[in-house]
């Protein structure tokens, strides 16, 4: 991958940009996400599942996980839950369309550092990230 020197993707301007997982069912959520992401230089790995994330996680390498938590299937706290079971201790940040404290917490005891409202305010998600890298250093 080349580097980048703009955007967030990395901001030192050398060596690779910053990898997301995007873990996300909605398919319009994931491709808005996406798309800002690559435009501020982060390369973007999706997966529409709990379980096809856990399968991209044997394969790539990403900086930091960005999940929903609501999904069919695995939702996002059993999916950060079974990827730290795994030994996966990437920062992850949870994205909700609901304000539950309970299920908050639960994905804080799963591994998440932070949740943000779905859908995302993209200078929170931004500034989240950064702080997700900083935290794993």
């Amino acid at each position: 991958m080349s580097a980048a020197g703009s955007g967030n993707g990395n901001p030192i301007g050398n060596g690779p940009p910053t990898c997301v997982l995007l873990v996300e069912d909605d398919a319009l959520v994931r491709e808005s996400i996406r798309e800002h992401l690559e435009r501020r230089n982060y390369v973007c790995v999706e997966a529409a599942s709990g379980a096809e994330a856990l399968q991209l996680l044997q394969s790539q390498t990403p900086d930091v996980i960005v999940t929903d938590i609501a999904m069919p299937g695995m939702n996002g706290i059993e999916f950060l839950l079974k990827s730290r079971a795994l030994g996966c201790r990437l920062p992850a940040i949870l994205l909700t369309a609901v304000n539950d404290t309970s299920v908050l917490a639960l994905g804080r005891d799963a591994g998440a550092f932070c949740s943000l409202p779905k859908p995302p305010d993209y200078a929170q998600l931004d500034a989240m990230i950064q702080r997700g890298l900083a935290l794993s250093q």
